[in-house]
């Protein structure tokens, strides 16, 4: 028997004592007196689950024990919602065995070729050549050891966003300003990374050094936009409706921007600029024209997080440039950031 021979016959032999019964149940048959199909039945996310009822998900599961070492029993198969039985469909199916851990990895929108599995370490890979993203994407991970006593025979999938979401809000302010008028002309934001690869064993991205400007020029200009008063302590009292400028079907979603997670400071600045006009309720019939460019403040736009910033524009002098911090998983209350007045 040559050395080719050998290996096919003792790979053989590892994979039929995994799918022989032998008095226990198998991946692809239950032993009688179990029956015990592997389920997702307790998937939930902070997100919309409406979409990834509607839409699906992709899963992934690799088996350990004494014959076998990540095993690929599950490859991106697609699980869908039926609503009628409110379950969570998948097939062919697969069936728990003793003795063993599993390990499974989920992915949402699902896709058939946008994800890469490194079984070396358990990890899901996504790389994103372009945002702001029009997908909500989403992961989870489980890990289900059958040796251990009463363990759950329903994998409980816990989906979080992988994109951070930035919103940027533009606001009158309202003390001197109260009764003038603001139109905002053009916002830019620029020197955003817009492309990396996030690895699910970490739960980090690598940003390339590909770079992106958005931009939104307003027709005729945004007109009474909302008022906002910056108080002493830092926070921020708002009233009416502001202006948002990303606010556009093909780039805001979930609220915000959806962007490639990634740190802002001295090597890796983002600006913001914004060219607006006043027209002051007790001076001239005129409208004053201004362009004023900032930094965004230093900081690191995380994973599954939501960061908004409120600019708040006042004579042609100056501008305030307020921020807050939300959590978009679990929802948290805002954490006040800052205030920066450029002049």
């Amino acid at each position: 028997m040559n050395v080719k021979t050998l290996k096919y016959f003792i790979a053989t032999v590892a994979m039929m004592s995994i799918a022989c019964s032998c008095g226990k149940n198998s991946l692809e048959t239950p032993a009688p007196e179990t029956q015990s199909a592997i389920e997702f039945s307790n998937v939930s996310t902070k997100a919309t689950l409406d979409d990834i009822q509607n839409d699906g998900f992709g899963v992934w599961a690799l088996l350990d024990n004494a014959t076998v070492t990540d095993e690929l029993i599950l490859n991106n198969a697609e699980v869908t919602y039926d609503s009628a039985t409110d379950s969570w469909e998948y097939s062919p199916l697969r069936y728990w065995i003793d003795e063993s851990v599993f390990t499974f990895l989920a992915a949402y929108p699902y896709d058939e070729s946008i994800y890469t599995l490194d079984k070396s370490n358990s990890s899901l890979n996504l790389s994103l050549s372009e945002t702001p993203s029009q997908e909500d994407y989403l992961m989870a991970t489980n890990m289900t050891d059958t040796s251990v006593e009463g363990y759950s025979r329903t994998v409980n999938l816990q989906f979080k966003h992988i994109l951070t979401t930035v919103s940027l809000n533009i606001w009158r302010e309202n003390v001197k300003h109260n009764q003038d008028k603001i139109r905002i002309i053009k916002v830019t934001l620029s020197n955003i990374r817009k492309a990396g690869t996030y690895t699910s064993s970490n739960d980090l991205w690598t940003p390339s050094n590909e770079r992106l400007t958005l931009q939104r020029t307003y027709e005729g200009g945004s007109y009474d936009i909302g008022g906002a008063i910056v108080q002493s302590d830092g926070t921020l009292i708002t009233g009416g409706v502001p202006a948002e400028p990303f606010n556009d079907v093909n780039l805001y979603l979930q609220n915000g921007l959806l962007l490639i997670p990634q740190t802002i400071d001295a090597s890796n600045r983002v600006s913001l600029k914004v060219h607006y006009q006043l027209k002051r309720f007790d001076g001239e019939d005129k409208w004053e024209d201004v362009e004023l460019e900032a930094e965004l403040p230093y900081g690191t736009w995380e994973p599954n997080r939501r960061y908004t910033y409120n600019v708040v524009l006042s004579s042609v002098k100056d501008i305030a440039f307020y921020y807050i911090q939300t959590k978009i998983s679990p929802w948290g209350a805002p954490q006040v950031g800052g205030t920066i007045i450029i002049k």
